[in-house]
């Protein structure tokens, strides 16, 4: 008769937590995998595959803020509109929250519109977000992505400076800085 010792007996259940465990992680991958596929699968039909380039014009759009003010870009050729895409649940758009504010106080009075586009988010989570991060510039909600697809955006956050020719001037993907902003602002007002 064998008889098991000490050591035996404590590596018993977690050989058993082991395999529990690997099959969560398996299972997980599986859930990420399915995620993946079906983002891209989205993407194909929403003809997320059309990117808006610099040098390009800019896709036209309506924005209606919280405020309920519309804005359209059509409306606004002329001057320059830096066009944000941001949403609640992405960790960079908080890194650049506060350097995109201190830009628009530099430059609203000087013929530069800034619009933030909440992408997929929901009351009262984006609210809370603007007061966290003290905007003032107008934002409204893209809830159905329409404004995120005509843009070809591929992920959050996504800038766009838009010349007064109503031409893409700059694109950032990822966060921006104040002094990137700035700079490239200052070259899309020389250039109108």
């Amino acid at each position: 008769m064998a008889q098991l010792t000490d050591t035996e007996d404590e590596t018993q259940p977690e050989t058993a937590e082991g395999s529990k465990g690997t099959g969560m992680t398996k299972y997980i991958i599986l859930v990420i995998a399915i995620g993946l596929v079906g983002l891209l699968a989205y993407g194909l039909i929403s003809g997320g595959d059309h990117r808006a380039e610099v040098g390009s014009p800019a896709p036209v759009f309506t924005l209606t803020d919280f405020d309920g003010n519309q804005y359209s870009l059509d409306e606004l050729r002329g001057q320059v509109v830096v066009v944000n895409f941001w949403a609640t649940w992405c960790v960079s758009c908080k890194e650049e929250a506060v350097d995109l504010e201190m830009v628009w106080r530099d430059y609203k009075d000087r013929g530069v519109l800034f619009l933030g586009v909440d992408y997929l988010d929901q009351e009262p989570l984006n609210f809370e977000y603007i007061e966290r991060y003290g905007i003032t510039y107008p934002n409204g909600q893209d809830v159905q992505g329409r404004i995120y697809n005509a843009y070809g955006v591929q992920g959050l956050p996504e800038t766009f400076i838009v010349g007064p020719d109503g031409k893409i001037t700059k694109l950032y993907v990822g966060p921006v800085t104040r002094q990137q902003l700035s700079n490239d602002i200052e070259k899309a007002l020389a250039s109108g």
